[in-house]
């Protein structure tokens, strides 16, 4: 018991101190919806970082403890890390326009937090080199100043981005949930193991994402939402029949799910788009 205390500790004191850093920025925004179109664009690009490097490279791997089954105790760490930790420290130096100095000690705060997480033992690398986190994070911090600044200015691919990103963490997010209560799992062949899962499950949520993302740009109205379910509910039939995916949701549930998901991205869609396109014609008018 008190090893299994000691590995959790860690994880539930940074969880208790990078809430309170998103709670802060929160406070200090005059726009929240802003503030979580940009943590889940932060959190995007930390997941696109870990397929690669957490997923695909194995670089390193966590220990907190919390699951029983290893893999998914690995899978937690990471989604801790990567949707948590450091997306909510970006969030806050955004939020408090910090300079080069303060992300620069940011990112020592993650190299000393790694190679204390080493030293307990609740972290391991096979690749990765804490003089990476060092190095890279504080350019991570100055994409997070850059991506709210454009989105301030509007600036096009940078809110289509932040749709798309959105609904990729969310879908992701949700597929995570599903494998932890073993309803979806993604593999090749008669078995699926759990690691050609966590490959294949990215591919198939970023093409979901994409292809709700260049919909909900276009129009946000109910034919249009109905237009996605049913994209995802024949792609999800299609990676059936060709075997790769075993789906233990009862379609009635799938349906609802999919339901509550789409009505959620059209309000995603309406936080980046409809504002400011009214916004857009409002100034056209006057102009004339």
């Amino acid at each position: 018991m008190r090893r299994l205390n000691r590995n959790r500790l860690p994880f539930f004191i940074l969880f208790l101190i990078h809430t309170f850093l998103l709670i802060v920025a929160v406070h200090k925004s005059r726009n929240r919806k802003k503030i979580f179109v940009l943590l889940l664009a932060n959190m995007g690009f930390s997941y696109l970082f870990e397929y690669f490097v957490f997923n695909l490279m194995k670089a390193y791997s966590y220990k907190p403890k919390i699951l029983q089954k290893k893999l998914f105790d690995n899978i937690l760490g990471a989604f801790l890390s990567q949707a948590i930790y450091v997306p909510f420290t970006a969030v806050f130096l955004t939020g408090i326009k910090s300079g080069w100095g303060t992300k620069v000690a940011a990112g020592l705060y993650f190299y000393l937090v790694e190679k204390l997480f080493l030293w307990l033992g609740v972290f391991k690398l096979s690749g990765w080199k804490t003089i990476y986190t060092l190095i890279f994070l504080p350019f991570y911090f100055k994409l997070s100043d850059f991506w709210f600044a454009s989105l301030n200015k509007k600036t096009s691919i940078i809110r289509f981005t932040s749709l798309f990103f959105m609904i990729m963490v969310t879908e992701t997010n949700l597929f995570l949930l599903f494998a932890f209560i073993r309803r979806y799992r993604f593999g090749i062949g008669k078995y699926h193991s759990w690691r050609e899962h966590f490959i294949l499950s990215p591919l198939y949520t970023t093409l979901l994402s994409l292809f709700t993302a260049l919909t909900l740009k276009k129009k946000n109205t109910i034919k249009v939402k109905f237009g996605v379910v049913l994209f995802a509910a024949c792609l999800n039939k299609f990676f059936i029949k060709i075997k790769l995916l075993k789906n233990n949701l009862h379609p009635i549930s799938y349906f609802v799910i999919r339901l509550i998901m789409i009505l959620i991205y059209g309000e995603y869609s309406k936080w980046i788009y409809e504002n400011g396109e009214n916004e857009s014609l409002e100034n056209k008018k006057t102009n004339q």
